[in-house]
Order: structure tokens, then sequence, then C-alpha cells
């Protein structure tokens, strides 16, 4: 497999991957009850997020251009290519407006020991996040089925 289309792929199990562990672990986190690890999972989510989310999904949208542009293809040419980019471009955009700033506030808190008022900003960051993850998941199946 060729180096770009080797670096989409890992940037997309990568990109994925976080959205689907972060919200198996985060939720672990908040049903043990335990204040010290919901402080901890709290910061993880932002940390993780911000290497993650930004690093690989960037580079997933900028390979996918780029092999696109390779192929001739542009972006909003076919059903595929441009379902895919509004979805990974939507999807950046809900973290950076929504998600990121729910991060940062749950942060915020967890450093303040404000614990009880963690509750609701995670079960609106995490709600969005799994909804996020299942477009994603619509993505690559774009991507492998390629539909006209």
């Amino acid at each position: 497999m060729p180096i770009l289309e080797s670096l989409h792929v890992a940037a997309g199990v990568l990109w994925l991957g976080n959205f689907v562990v972060t919200g198996i672990w985060a939720t672990r986190a908040f049903r043990s009850g335990d204040e010290r690890l919901r402080r901890f999972a709290v910061r993880e989510i932002l940390f993780t997020d911000i290497i993650f989310t930004l690093i690989f999904g960037t580079a997933v949208i900028t390979t996918g251009l780029a092999l696109a542009s390779r192929l001739g293809i542009a972006p909003w040419q076919t059903l595929w290519t441009r379902d895919a980019l509004a979805i990974a471009i939507g999807s950046g955009a809900l973290w950076l407006a929504v998600l990121l700033p729910l991060e940062i506030q749950m942060e915020r808190r967890a450093r303040a020991g404000d614990d009880a008022a963690l509750t609701r900003p995670f079960l609106a960051w995490s709600i969005l996040g799994w909804t996020m993850t299942l477009a994603l998941f619509t993505i690559i199946y774009l991507m492998l089925a390629k539909p006209v």
C-alpha cells in the first residue's frame, strides 16, 4: 500500500479508535463513583482528544483530499467522497464548537474539586461523542462501499 494511503488508513484507525476507547473508559470511570478516577478521566479526555482528534482528524481529511486529487476526483464529484468529507468536516466542527468546550469545562470543574458538577456536561459529551462515533463508522462504510 503506498505511503499516502497508509497514512490515511492509519490516521482513520487512530481517530476512530480514540473515539471508541475514550468513550468506553470514560464511561467506566464515571460509573465507578470514584471521584478521583472521574477527575483523572476528565483530564485524560481533554489530553487524548487534543492529541488524537485534532492531529489524526486533520490527517484523515488532509490525506483524503490529497488522495482524491491524485485520482483526479473532486471531493464533491462522487457521493461517497462528498458525504465522507462532509461528515468528517462536520464531526471536526462539532468537536471544536461543542465537545472541546465541554471537555474544558469538565476539566476546570474537576480541577476545582466540583465533582458534582461533572455529571451533566459528561452526559452531554458522551451522547454527542457516541453520535460522532457512529458518524465515523458511516465514513468507513462510504470509503469501502463507494456508493455512486
